[in-house]
């Protein structure tokens, strides 16, 4: 059935709810016992919607109160049609944000990166979990109820996270959230939400290999590189994944900025002589391909994997000086496509087979690949976890990871029992058997 319009054939007998004022009536529809309101606001048209009342008296009240609640939300500069729903301001808010997506991060600017987006996505569906998953006028939402949401998500929900600073940063999502719906004039205010408790830095310290588990998890990956029969196409990935994860646990590099590098970021270090010219070189980092918009310069020993890398990708020597890249070809990318250096590595290559690789470290008795949850992630947490082991400066090591002095101290500073024996011992006198004191039990 069509929808009435002001001044329809349907609106026949219209029932003053007040006396003398035109822009507010009742009326009923044809073949309808329900009584229907219609409001006329100053600056977004007309209101109908049905009062579900079918006695005259019932539904003069409902109409009273929905004209006192319009002309309160008119002073105050909020929106009086409120025809979507959470789920659609939702929709509405998540189509915002992903305008703000940009592959090139610029300081100053509240750009978000995909993965950002794509984690609100997350977070807004456990908002819908929180009620029920009703779409609900906005308007009704039991908002003080969100005060404790942090203990609703721990205790009550269907999957509880795993640390606080998990369910933090959902409420961070739903605030801006809200924030949208209140700058956008559909809620009068943000409601208050209760953070939960922060752990303290070293229980949310980055899961890492140690070098027992780095050992075994080399030789696997070895052993599913070099596999017999799998087609070309496979070997040229594998052979890549694995000059990868090379790189990546001896520069400390982040996942994104090395899928982006092309051969025009590595460059020779003209500092350095004899051994070490062979092995060192420098990875430029640009500030599009990083996450915080500061570009910088990366210090790795790492120049006979790129060398590597180049033969993989039928790229010819040329030149004096590392990484003797043709200058036709200074804009490929690194880790390429094959026979596509135009192209980078597609992300499903990526996840493809590194759930091959996860899978092999399983078979071949690695247990700590889902006890400690290592992803791509964890070389970078490694690389840095062992350079902290050997006592590298912070300073200069926050640096070249372009990181915190802090965050390498908090997240980083593996006090392993394994590792610890020179340092508990510095000083210390070793008593001999028939020295040491009598033991007093209480």
């Amino acid at each position: 059935m069509p929808r009435a319009r002001e001044g329809g054939s349907w609106v026949t007998d219209p029932i003053e709810v007040f006396d003398g004022e035109t822009n507010l009536y009742i009326y009923k529809r044809p073949n309808s016992k329900k009584y229907q309101l219609y409001i006329k606001t100053a600056s977004e048209g007309v209101i109908r919607e049905s009062t579900k009342k079918d006695k005259l008296e019932d539904a003069l009240e409902y109409a009273r109160e929905r004209w006192y609640e319009v002309q309160g939300r008119q002073r105050s500069g909020l929106k009086v049609k409120q025809e979507k729903k959470l789920f659609e301001h939702i929709d509405e808010y998540l189509e915002a944000e992903r305008k703000r997506i940009t592959d090139k991060p610029t300081r100053g600017k509240t750009n978000i990166t995909a993965d950002t987006w794509r984690g609100k996505n997350v977070h807004l569906r456990w908002l819908k979990e929180f009620y029920h998953n009703r779409n609900q006028k906005v308007e009704s939402l039991d908002k003080k109820r969100l005060f404790d949401y942090a203990t609703w998500r721990m205790k009550e929900s269907d999957s509880p996270p795993k640390t606080n600073h998990t369910v933090n940063a959902e409420i961070s999502t739903i605030k801006g959230f809200f924030t949208y719906l209140y700058v956008e004039k559909y809620i009068e205010q943000v409601p208050p939400i209760r953070a939960a408790a922060s752990e303290a830095p070293e229980d949310l310290r980055r899961d890492y290999l140690n070098r027992t588990e780095w050992n075994r998890m080399k030789t696997t990956v070895l052993h599913w590189v070099k596999e017999k029969g799998i087609t070309e196409r496979q070997a040229y990935n594998r052979a890549m994944l694995w000059r990868a994860i090379l790189v990546m646990i001896n520069s400390g590099i982040r996942i994104g900025e090395l899928k982006k590098l092309r051969w025009r970021d590595i460059e020779r270090n003209p500092n350095l002589s004899g051994d070490d010219a062979l092995i060192h070189h420098i990875i430029s980092i640009r500030a599009e391909n990083t996450k915080t918009a500061k570009p910088r310069r990366v210090n790795a020993p790492t120049m006979a994997w790129f060398d590597e890398i180049r033969n993989l990708t039928g790229i010819t020597k040329q030149g004096k000086h590392f990484p003797f890249i043709p200058a036709a070809h200074k804009d490929d990318f690194v880790f390429c496509k094959a026979g596509k250096p135009d192209q980078p590595m597609g992300q499903g290559t990526w996840d493809r087979l590194w759930v091959e690789i996860k899978q092999r470290c399983r078979e071949a008795g690695g247990t700590y690949i889902d006890e400690k949850n290592i992803t791509w992630y964890s070389f970078r947490h490694s690389y840095i976890s062992f350079q902290v082991q050997r006592g590298v400066d912070h300073l200069k090591l926050s640096r070249n990871c372009g990181t915190g002095v802090r965050y390498v101290e908090g997240f980083y500073y593996h006090h392993e029992a394994e590792l610890s024996t020179g340092a508990l011992t510095v000083g210390r006198e070793h008593f001999k058997k028939l020295d040491l004191p009598e033991v007093l039990l209480d």
